[in-house]
């Protein structure tokens, strides 16, 4: 299946459709019939099938963790594939399926770097250098009459002010913008030049430690989240499109608004409230000293640091840290923000040796997936790095909690009643602070091509760095003049 990320969902691609069993231990997949692979062979279940199986056989290519059994083909565009445990919510359609007579001979998978990939894309690859990546047009794409395209060139720049002068320019007629507005990018053109900004289902989390004081408090996290104007980390901070996060649960941030509780639907984070996260601090037995800032009950101030990469992407999470010093402060909590190479932010967070820090999770098309990220349980054990819950909060309801989402259906009430309590522990115990999300800016020559994703026609992300590209690459056409 395809990840819509704008509307944070699937649609049907090589997978039109899918069904699962009663338990959620096998699922049918309904292949797309007619499709063939680049190099003019059928696409089967076969293919499908081998895929999976691979995944069995070599650990490491099972990037999402599925805890897969067998895979079967039962006719040339059905495979059935049975899993060791139920799998609901598991992100078995991402799987990129690959050819069996390609693969089939290949004696290590891992490590095999696979010089003429054969796929069923719109494109095939021509050439690849660490500059120029070139892609032609796949005479015998399944989708009649795409792409109406002849080829695409990745380019590689070493700055996003020379990215936007060739797109001034005229030697690119695509660009993603992470850090510029935009529309002072088509302004000065815009009669050929145009842009959207859409978020897609990622949200920005604050992780407090919970196993260093005095983020092991409820009370401190609760205060934090209070604090913070997250308006204004949107406007400021997380780039042009960017939206806060308003619902404690989070919810609304991860695109699940219809599923917040009833009980919490009429609560909003709002611009922050320095006077209520006092109150939650002075009531957990937290004292306002003389220099404005708390002291815990145990006579320490209450001062955090906040451990953030500075390189390139993440330039807006040192922005965020320094608005957030200034809310923070409001409400009596002192921030200092620590900037680190992108590495050892990495390092650092995985192994607990931090107090605060940020993590983006979301957009797969699974809310299970997201809240699975953010409090999975057990916690890693003291040294050993966390590939999940990197803020190491230990609950066991949270995982009786996600264990009963991954056995259900996203539909049933047993998922809904899962998930509701999970939003109290998000409420009550705030194990991690959404803040916002991003949003991805594309800017476009109109000039040159037509069919672009746009706030009229959301059909697809408009940066190409996701496998949704294939969509509106496969859409696009030559502008008439």
């Amino acid at each position: 299946m395809l990840v819509d990320y704008v509307k944070d969902t699937t649609k049907p691609w090589l997978a039109q459709s899918a069904k699962w069993n009663t338990d959620g231990t096998q699922l049918t997949i309904d292949l797309r019939p007619g499709v063939k692979w680049s190099d003019g062979t059928a696409f089967t279940a076969d293919d499908v099938a081998f895929t999976f199986e691979l995944m069995t056989k070599f650990k490491a290519l099972n990037f999402n963790g599925l805890p897969i059994k067998s895979a079967t083909a039962s006719s040339p565009t059905q495979a059935v594939v049975t899993f060791t445990a139920p799998a609901f919510q598991t992100l078995w359609y991402v799987t990129e399926p690959v050819q069996k007579k390609q693969w089939s001979s290949v004696a290590d998978p891992v490590t095999f770097a696979n010089p003429k990939p054969v796929g069923t894309g719109p494109f095939m690859l021509k050439s690849f250098t660490p500059q120029v990546i070139t892609l032609d047009k796949n005479p015998g794409y399944w989708d009649a009459g795409k792409p109406a395209v002849d080829s695409i060139q990745y380019l590689a720049y070493d700055s996003e002010s020379s990215m936007v002068a060739a797109m001034q320019g005229g030697q690119v007629d695509w660009i993603v913008s992470s850090n510029t507005d935009p529309k002072q990018i088509t302004q000065r053109s815009p009669s050929t030049l145009a842009s959207w900004a859409s978020t897609f289902g990622v949200s920005i989390y604050l992780l407090p430690n919970a196993t260093m004081a005095p983020t092991d408090d409820a009370a401190v996290r609760r205060a934090i989240s209070q604090a913070i104007d997250r308006p204004n980390l949107a406007k400021l901070a997380f780039g042009p499109g960017a939206q806060p996060v308003q619902s404690p649960t989070g919810l609304d941030g991860a695109g699940a608004s219809d599923m917040i509780a009833d009980q919490y639907k009429s609560l909003s984070l709002g611009s922050g409230d320095a006077s209520a996260a006092k109150q939650t601090l002075q009531g957990a037995g937290y004292t306002l000293g003389s220099d404005g800032y708390f002291v815990s009950p145990d006579g320490k101030q209450l001062a955090l640091t906040l451990t953030v990469p500075t390189t390139n992407p993440y330039g807006d999470w040192v922005r965020a840290g320094t608005l957030m010093t200034e809310s923070l402060k409001a409400a009596g909590i002192k921030l200092t923000v620590k900037p680190e190479s992108q590495q050892s932010w990495r390092s650092d967070v995985a192994l607990g040796n931090f107090q605060l820090s940020m993590r983006a999770a979301g957009g797969a098309g699974s809310l299970y997936d997201n809240l699975s990220r953010l409090v999975s349980q057990p916690v890693p054990t003291a040294g050993k790095q966390a590939v999940v819950n990197w803020e190491r909060y230990s609950n066991p309801k949270a995982g009786e909690f996600l264990n009963a989402m991954a056995s259900s259906d996203s539909s049933s009430p047993a998922f809904k009643q899962a998930l509701d309590g999970l939003q109290s522990i998000f409420v009550d115990e705030a194990p991690v602070i959404p803040l916002g999300n991003p949003s991805a800016a594309g800017v476009w020559r109109t000039d040159a091509f037509s069919g672009w994703p746009s706030e009229q026609d959301p059909y697809g992300l408009p940066t190409a760095n996701k496998p949704s590209v294939v969509d509106i690459a496969a859409r696009l056409a030559p502008a008439h003049h």
